[in-house]
C-alpha cells in the first residue's frame, strides 16, 4: 500500500473524450480536481496499527522525553536529528511510538514513503531477494525509495552477519540523504551479542531515548484511557487496585483490563 491511494481518473466531458486527473484541461474547460489524500499507509513492510497514534499514547515521566523526541522527528520535514533509537523492555510502548511517528508523518507529509518493518522481516526479505536473484531490487527499494524507515526489534539481528552488512550500507544511504530512521530495541547496543561494529557505529548516531516502566499514577491513567476507549466504566478503586498489582508493563495492564 502507498502513503495515499493514487488513482488515475478519467472523466467524460462534452464530446465524450476522457480527461486525466491532475492534467490542466485547456480543451474541455476547467482542470480536473485531484482526489484528496486518503487511505494513508506505508508503502512497504507491515501495516501500521490504526490505534498506535500519538493521541492514544499516555505520556508520563517514564517516557516524556521519548514522546517529545518522536513527535519532533515526525513534525519536521527536515529535522537536524534524523535518527531516533527507542530503548525499553518489552511491552513499554516503543512500537506504539514508532508507528505513531509513521502515522503522523503520513498525515502531514502524505507523499513520504514510510517503511515499517521488523528486523526479522527485513532479514527474511533480504534472504528471499538473494534466493530469487532480485537483491538489486531489494537494495534499491530501501536505499532509494524509502523516506522513513521504522525498524523494530533490532536486537533480533544478533549473529545475522549478512543482514547487518546490508543494513549498515542502507543506513549510509539514508543518512546521507537526510532520511528519517527510528530503531527500537529491548537491549542496549552494547548488550546485543554478535553485532558488527560497523552497524553499531551507525545506529549509535541516533538520539537514544529510554522508556522506563510507568509509575503508579501513569499506570492509573493508562488504565483509565484504555477503559474509555473500550467504552467501559470501571470504579476508581478497581482501577487503582489493578495499577498497584500489574506493574510489569503496559501489556499486562491491558490484559488485566480486558480480563475485568
Amino acid at each position: 500500500g502507498g502513503a495515499q491511494l493514487n488513482f488515475l481518473l478519467e472523466v467524460t466531458r462534452g464530446n465524450g473524450k476522457p480527461v486525466k486527473s491532475g492534467v490542466k484541461d485547456t480543451e474541455y474547460g476547467s482542470p480536473q480536481l485531484l482526489l484528496p489524500k486518503v487511505g494513508a499507509r506505508p508503502k512497504n513492510g507491515r501495516m501500521l496499527r490504526k490505534e498506535f497514534t500519538f493521541d492514544r499514547f499516555v505520556v508520563g515521566k517514564n517516557c516524556d522525553f521519548a514522546y517529545t523526541a518522536a513527535l519532533s522527528l515526525a513534525s519536521q520535514k527536515k529535522p537536524i536529528q534524523t535518527a531516533l533509537f527507542l530503548l525499553s523492555p518489552t511491552g513499554m510502548g516503543k512500537s506504539h511510538l514508532s508507528q505513531a511517528t509513521g502515522h503522523y508523518i503520513l498525515s502531514v507529509f502524505p507523499d513520504e514513503r514510510v517503511f515499517y518493518i521488523t528486523a526479522e522481516d527485513f532479514t527474511n526479505e533480504m534472504v528471499g531477494a538473494y534466493r530469487n536473484n532480485c537483491i538489486d531490487e531489494f537494495k534499491h527499494r530501501y536505499r532509494m525509495n524509502c523516506d522513513v524507515l521504522l525498524l523494530d526489534d533490532i536486537h533480533l539481528l544478533s549473529g545475522r552477519t549478512r543482514t547487518q552488512e546490508e543494513l549498515a550500507l542502507t543506513l549510509d544511504y539514508l543518512y546521507d540523504s537526510g532520511k528519517k530512521v527510528i530503531f527500537s530495541s529491548s537491549s542496549p547496543l552494547k548488550e546485543i551479542p554478535k553485532m558488527s561494529d560497523n552497524l553499531k557505529s551507525r545506529i549509535s548516531q541516533s538520539l537514544i531515548s529510554v522508556i522506563e516502566p510507568p509509575d503508579f499514577m501513569t499506570r492509573v491513567r493508562i488504565l483509565q484511557k484504555k477503559a474509555k476507549e473500550k467504552a467501559c466504566v470501571i470504579p476508581v478503586d478497581v482501577i487503582e487496585f489493578m495499577a498497584g498489582e500489574l506493574t510489569e508493563n503496559v501489556r499486562t495492564l491491558e490484559s488485566g483490563l480486558i480480563g475485568v
